[in-house]
């Protein structure tokens, strides 16, 4: 019985450094538990499957676009209604290294060239879905899709904002032919509202509220969606 007393005794009587050690790795741990999983931790998700996951997340017709806090790609803010000025909005979420989203864009550029100025339409630049070197924010693990090394798209995540912006621009400058580009903030809150997609598609009415939604951009239902919002106005 004396052992026992004893024993708890010394368990108890900690060190300050003993203490503030056993502080510290209660808080790591806590910080680690509460890092958000990858919804497809170590495996790679069919497009199929991947679209089923990002369907039911974000923004979704019949609720109003949140708002977005985005700039250009050198930084500027862009206030996203002061450039939909009432109009239907078209946006699209990319990244320099989703294959999906560069072979998207001569579509999207087409639509544009459609509307004219009777649209307004937008690209938000998120989180990297596949850098090289660093692991996809979907996996986990690093997963480079071969027509990023044929494309030469071969980036990291970036590590700042300004960093955000050079790919920004270089995405800008080879593939959004002529499409505005906005830059997420690197909370990616922006992405997190429109649903975690790499290549979301949207069309928001001139009031504001999203008309459609498709998981990947899908071009056919986003210009019908386009086509009977100006309808509608």
């Amino acid at each position: 019985m004396h052992r026992v007393r004893h024993a708890r005794s010394t368990n108890t009587a900690r060190s300050p450094g003993a203490a503030f050690a056993a502080a510290l790795s209660i808080h790591i741990l806590a910080a680690c538990s509460s890092a958000p999983t990858p919804p497809f931790a170590g495996r790679r998700p069919t497009r199929q499957e991947a679209a089923e996951w990002f369907a039911s997340r974000g923004a979704q017709p019949g609720d109003r676009l949140p708002k977005l806090a985005v700039t250009d790609v050198e930084g500027r803010p862009v206030d996203v209604d002061v450039l939909a000025a009432g109009r239907p909005l078209v946006l699209a979420t990319c990244s320099l290294t989703c294959n999906i989203a560069r072979q998207q864009q001569a579509a999207i550029a087409a639509m544009r060239r459609r509307f004219g100025d009777r649209v307004a339409f937008a690209l938000v630049y998120t989180i990297e879905a596949h850098p090289s070197g660093d692991p996809c924010p979907y996996t986990g693990e690093e997963w480079v899709p071969p027509a990023n090394t044929a494309d030469g798209v071969l980036v990291r995540q970036p590590g700042t904002f300004a960093d955000r912006c050079v790919l920004a621009r270089r995405f800008a400058t080879d593939w959004a032919e002529g499409t505005p580009v906005l830059v997420d903030t690197m909370d990616d809150a922006a992405w997190r509202a429109l649903g975690e997609a790499p290549h979301v598609g949207l069309c928001v009415r001139g009031d504001g509220i999203v008309m459609a939604r498709t998981p990947w951009f899908d071009a056919a239902k986003i210009e019908a969606a386009a086509d009977l919002a100006l309808r509608e106005r």
